[in-house]
């Protein structure tokens, strides 16, 4: 079972601007959506924010259905018996199609990982993950997501060497702390996002559904990944 939600935020409230200060915090405060026996379910949820309409909203897409009362409760209006809205997303996803184009939205962390090289005896043997860097520009963050979408399922029109309908709409970064349990103290994170807004089209039903499913890049526990749609005008 899949669910997408959407809650309100009350940005006039201190402690709301104390928890968007920090995707950590964030990220902990929508885990505490599910009782917890659900085996995990946090880990398997997406989320970011989004600006609609001059009110700031959580969007999450998650296998349990959330329970935003202590959200509410902390960040919201509760006195004005405030709600939200949840609906099964399965059904959406079953009725998506190869051939089929649809406007998109996705919060996402173009980064790029260059292999390092050992030293003495490991001497040109690639070690480790790699040296994890940010794309800055927005035509090298558009030329990340052209290759996710060929790794997804997914293209843009073209016109000529141009890409037609796929826009940086804005860019930011996160800095905040979180804690290395096994270090046993905080360390910086840093976080660039970019989002991106346009026209797709569904080139493999497979690989499209299950990146909507998982997500897109990395930082995913820190608001990027989720890809939503809406159908064209």
């Amino acid at each position: 079972m899949m669910y997408i939600s959407r809650i309100e935020l009350n940005c006039r409230r201190r402690e709301t601007r104390y928890l968007l200060a920090s995707p950590q915090r964030l990220h902990a405060a929508l885990a505490a959506s599910f009782p917890a026996d659900s085996a995990g379910a946090e880990k398997r949820m997406l989320w970011r924010t989004d600006n609609l309409t001059n009110s700031l909203y959580i969007i999450m897409q998650s296998q349990r259905k959330p329970d935003f009362t202590h959200i509410v409760e902390q960040y919201g209006w509760p006195a004005a018996n405030q709600q939200w809205l949840t609906k099964e997303y399965g059904p959406f996803l079953e009725g998506l199609q190869t051939g089929q184009a649809w406007q998109f939205r996705l919060r996402a962390n173009p980064v790029r990982s260059r292999l390092r090289t050992g030293a003495g005896k490991e001497a040109g043997r690639e070690q480790g993950r790699g040296q994890v860097s940010a794309w800055a520009s927005a035509e090298d963050q558009k030329k990340w997501l052209l290759r996710k979408g060929a790794q997804h399922g997914f293209r843009f029109l073209t016109e000529g060497d141009k890409v037609r309908n796929l826009e940086v709409v804005q860019k930011e970064i996160k800095e905040f702390s979180r804690l290395d349990t096994a270090a046993n103290e905080h360390k910086k994170v840093t976080i660039s996002m970019a989002t991106f807004e346009g026209i797709l089209l569904i080139e493999n039903r497979e690989k499209f559904t299950a990146a909507m499913v998982d997500g897109i890049g990395r930082a995913k526990a820190y608001g990027c990944g989720l890809l939503t749609l809406a159908r064209l005008p």
